[in-house]
């Protein structure tokens, strides 16, 4: 049975200056397990087949990547079936017109969705578009369960675990979850030949800072943390699962051979929880004789790392990693179940910056019931992070992403609809211009202002504490190397102007 996996194009504001050329690891995983259980797995990036191609479409945004068309056009005549992956819930409406453009030219193929969206919102993806059926959750074993029914013809959606199907009578029925695996190391690698990776691999495109080649890798999955703003609960239940680090390093080994990688981006939900995995980890890497860069760039905890293992870190290559604390404000931390101690986050990071670690942190203002109070509590402590050697901050807008405690919680308030202008909001992590508020405190405007105040303040505090920093920024982006986000950003906004406008 022909299987056809796609990984649709993105769309970001015009004025977005935070990169999404990263690989697509998840649908990779799932593209890995089908092939090795013997299915013929063809896969369509639509990102990473047209890198350097943009498309004006509505609401003042790109199109990044191939066209609609383009992506149908590339799905083989005699597939069996087409897999979508709806990630990150603003790009859904996009996506849902894609299903819809696949749909027209393949009536009668099964069409099947998975991911975060598709995840967080199972009975809407597939109200609202043509998908026959949705994974939930992790999706490897559901997908290969899925997959080997259809191919031998004896499809029952309702024995199946962890998806999202219509009925017989047009109803939308969800079964419950199915548990995650507890054997991570003997899920197949993902299927990088099937996908265009050297077009990321030569210029440096992935999660984290460029660094080089740089390959994206899972030291683990799942957080065991429950912060009532994240829909990681939903997707990956608070299993936290960690891999064998031999087998770990042996993979990353094979991709330095390979695909000559130079760096690895981890892509884990919070990589550093256990002490000891981290610890071994590095060791192993030194035993190894191992030689190369990498980063967290997707956050991680802090409690785990004091001055020995963030020496331990350095040693073994570790150059990038990003903390978030989300907020300096006590009452706030506790209303979003965000269990740290901004103390010790505050020794964890100067822990960092004392062995060269490049460590970026994310605070976010915005949260119901927010006070002014409460924000300038987190200033406070956007001055210590500055004063702690933290490179990078960004300050976003707290927005309620599907599949999170307080979307649910909101939603049932009335706070909001979800339509198309609601998808349209959650891009405020890139463009400042879509803030909103969910506070009754704060305006719109005065947030959107907080926001850029609180950047102010990180970047003149930490610039009169380091004033060699902002000449060594300019100098990294005029060479062309990177060592923090915000000159990874300033050359994406450089990088804009030599993109190719295409046209369907």
């Amino acid at each position: 049975m022909k299987i056809c996996l796609i990984r649709p194009s993105i769309v970001v504001p015009r004025s977005n200056i935070t990169s999404m050329f990263t690989p697509p690891l998840g649908l990779a995983y799932v593209a890995g397990t089908l092939r090795a259980a013997g299915f013929d797995v063809s896969f369509i990036d639509a990102v990473g087949e047209s890198l350097d191609t943009r498309r004006p479409v509505d609401n003042d945004c790109f199109l990044y990547g191939l066209s609609s068309e383009q992506t149908v056009e590339r799905i083989a005549e005699d597939v069996d079936v087409i897999g979508v992956h709806a990630g990150f819930s603003f790009e859904w409406p996009y996506c849902r017109s894609l299903i819809a453009d696949i749909r027209r030219r393949f009536p009668e193929t099964p069409l099947i969705g998975g991911g975060e969206h598709i995840t967080a919102m199972p009975e809407a993806s597939l109200t609202e578009s043509a998908l026959d059926l949705g994974v939930l959750g992790e999706g490897e074993e559901t997908m290969l369960e899925v997959c080997r029914a259809l191919a031998a013809g004896n499809l029952e959606p309702a024995a199946i675990e962890g998806i999202v199907f219509k009925d017989g009578a047009g109803n939308i029925a969800v079964n419950g979850r199915r548990a995650r695996r507890r054997d991570i190391d003997a899920i197949p690698r993902p299927a990088w030949d099937l996908l265009p990776i050297e077009a990321y691999l030569e210029r440096g495109f992935g999660f984290g800072v460029n660094r080089g080649r740089s390959m994206p890798v899972l030291g683990s999955r799942g957080c065991p943390y429950q912060c009532t703003f994240c829909s990681s609960p939903q997707m990956w239940t608070t299993r936290w699962l960690a891999r064998d680090p031999d087998l770990l390093l042996d993979e990353l080994a094979d991709y330095q051979r390979d695909y000559k990688a130079e760096n690895f981006d981890f892509y884990d939900l919070t990589a550093i929880v256990k002490k000891s995995w981290i610890v071994d980890f590095c060791r192993k890497i030194e035993e190894r004789g191992m030689s190369f860069t990498w980063q967290l760039p997707s956050g991680t905890r802090s409690e785990a790392i004091d001055g020995e293992v963030a020496e331990l870190l350095y040693r073994s290559g570790c150059r990038n990693l990003s903390y978030s604390p989300e907020s300096g404000s006590a009452a706030v931390l506790a209303r979003i179940k965000k269990r740290i101690k901004p103390a010790g986050m505050i020794e964890s990071m100067e822990a960092c910056h004392a062995q060269g670690i490049n460590v970026k942190c994310n605070i976010m203002l915005g949260f119901p019931g927010e006070t002014f109070k409460e924000v300038f509590e987190s200033y406070r402590f956007i001055v210590h992070m500055a004063l702690a050697g933290t490179y990078d901050l960004s300050v976003w807008a707290f927005s309620p992403y599907p599949g999170s405690e307080l979307f649910a919680q909101l939603l049932k308030d009335g706070r909001f609809k979800v339509d198309d202008a609601y998808y349209d909001s959650l891009r405020s992590y890139a463009d400042a211009s879509r803030t909103k508020s969910y506070s009754a405190n704060i305006s719109d405007s005065t947030l959107k202002a907080l926001r850029f105040g609180g950047l102010c303040l990180f970047y003149g505090v930490q610039w009169l504490r380091r004033p060699l920093r902002p000449f060594r920024m300019i100098r990294n982006v005029w060479r062309g190397t990177h060592e923090s986000r915000a000159e990874m950003g300033l050359a994406n906004l450089l990088r804009r102007g030599q993109l190719t406008t295409g046209a369907d």
